[in-house]
């Protein structure tokens, strides 16, 4: 594109100046040739009024006598053109009667000849009456005044040339500096589409180009948080498609011996029986992962109907709901909401608080658990925590326990039925209630988890 504005314009710049020359050349040799005209003509009036006022004093003085009248005006214009010979003008006179059969001319008349390399003006005209039988022949040389013309016409030519050779200079230049940030934008937009997404253009100044360059910074960035959002997208949905295999592959090969066993081996009643438990046993736990999935995907997207919650009572019938599981693990639990209301659905937050509930039961040393549940309402927001002396999440488990399938302690969480669902649900509520969760963990010494209510 650089070079092709730079073709176009220099290009028009060269028509239009040795157009301009060429118009100026045309302007400048037709005036001079008239202003040569005009003189020749007013210097041959000058010299036929001169000639024939002496001619008409030597008419009177020879009294008529042809023969010394015609030698007195031979030796006049003689006289005349040895004058006019050292200004290049050659000056003849003729006798009309004698030499063109009594042809007068009436007025002067002018033409230009050229001659090899020479060019001149010749006029011919008569004298003024009663001499007009006179004919005066005026030829001056105008070569030299063409060849002055003609060398400021050169002087012109070599004054475009190299005007042309500096324009082409300065509009290199003007284009570099133009078509430079430009030059920058490409560059930088082929990185960013080989996949440099981080790319970026140093930005000067505060022009048109300059905002560009700041509109491009802007939308670079945005094309990098896309990019690296659909990788880590595309990366969490292959760890779910991985997880979600492996955890179905599990129960499907249980499912698969124990049937295959019943149907090949000879087993007792007793046998039977306990064959069909494992078989009920991990069909169940299919059930729970494919009623949790069910419940993620029906929570994306959501908008939940809130309503006033008291959570005092709230955590009262959750403490009534897990009194059987606390009683079989020798668990405490403890709680405190006082008279705080949170707004939100109270179905979803029921189920948010069991599922923390029941990973905290699981996480509690039999007989040693304590898990307590609280409700701190702030100025603009309602923080619901739960903090147990389980066992605790590994430092470095902390940022995942939240995605689908990820168990910290996996034989452990078969062994309860855990499908690493339950933070994840527990994750989805409370971004659906415009809440907040975040995790703090010590191994050995327990976890405390909290739900921020913002909106509240």
């Amino acid at each position: 594109m650089k070079l092709k504005t730079f073709i176009s314009t220099y290009l028009l710049f060269i028509c239009v100046l040795f157009a301009s020359i060429s118009i100026v050349s045309v302007y400048m040799t037709g005036s001079q040739i008239n202003m040569l005209k005009e003189n020749s003509i007013s210097q041959f009036q000058a010299i036929t009024n001169s000639i024939s006022r002496d001619i008409e004093i030597l008419s009177n003085r020879d009294n008529g006598t042809d023969g010394n009248f015609h030698d007195a005006a031979d030796a006049l214009i003689r006289g005349y053109a040895r004058y006019y010979e050292r200004q290049n003008i050659n000056i003849t006179m003729t006798n009309l009667r004698l030499s063109v059969n009594g042809r007068e001319l009436p007025k002067p008349e002018m033409a230009i000849i050229n001659e090899e390399q020479n060019r001149f003006i010749h006029i011919a005209g008569s004298l003024s009456s009663p001499f007009n039988h006179f004919v005066i022949e005026y030829i001056s040389n105008i070569t030299a005044d063409i060849a002055d013309m003609q060398n400021i016409q050169k002087i012109l030519l070599l004054a475009a040339i190299a005007l042309s050779v500096f324009a082409a200079a300065t509009l290199h230049f003007i284009l570099a500096s133009i078509f430079k940030p430009l030059a920058v934008v490409a560059n930088a937009s082929k990185k960013i589409s080989d996949g440099e997404f981080c790319e970026r253009i140093h930005v000067t100044g505060k022009n048109e180009l300059a905002r560009v360059a700041i509109d491009f910074n802007k939308m670079a960035q945005t094309i990098e948080k896309q990019i690296a959002y659909l990788e880590e997208e595309a990366l969490n949905k292959q760890q779910f498609v991985d997880n979600f295999a492996h955890e179905i592959r599990t129960p499907l090969t249980s499912i698969f011996g124990y049937a295959q066993y019943i149907q090949k081996a000879k087993l007792s009643e007793s046998e039977i029986i306990e064959s069909t438990e494992y078989i009920m046993t991990e069909a169940n736990r299919m059930n729970n992962v494919a009623n949790s999935l069910l419940e993620l995907a029906t929570l994306r997207d959501y908008i939940p109907t809130k309503n006033k919650i008291a959570l005092s009572e709230l955590f009262s019938e959750i403490a009534q709901t897990l009194e059987n599981i606390l009683s079989e693990n020798e668990t405490e639990l403890t709680f405190y909401g006082s008279s705080t209301i949170v707004h939100g659905q109270e179905d979803l937050i029921r189920s948010l608080l069991l599922n923390l509930c029941n990973n905290a039961i699981k996480a509690c040393e039999k007989g040693k658990g304590k898990i307590h549940l609280e409700a701190v309402k702030c100025e603009k927001s309602v923080t619901i925590s739960l903090t147990d002396n389980g066992c605790g999440i590994p430092e470095e488990s902390l940022a995942k326990v939240c995605e689908p399938f990820y168990r910290v302690d996996k034989s452990r969480s078969r062994e309860h039925g855990g499908a690493g669902l339950g933070l994840t649900l527990c994750n989805q509520i409370a971004q659906v209630h415009n809440a907040e969760m975040s995790v703090q963990s010590v191994v050995g010494r327990g976890t405390i988890i909290k739900i921020n209510f913002t909106t509240s």
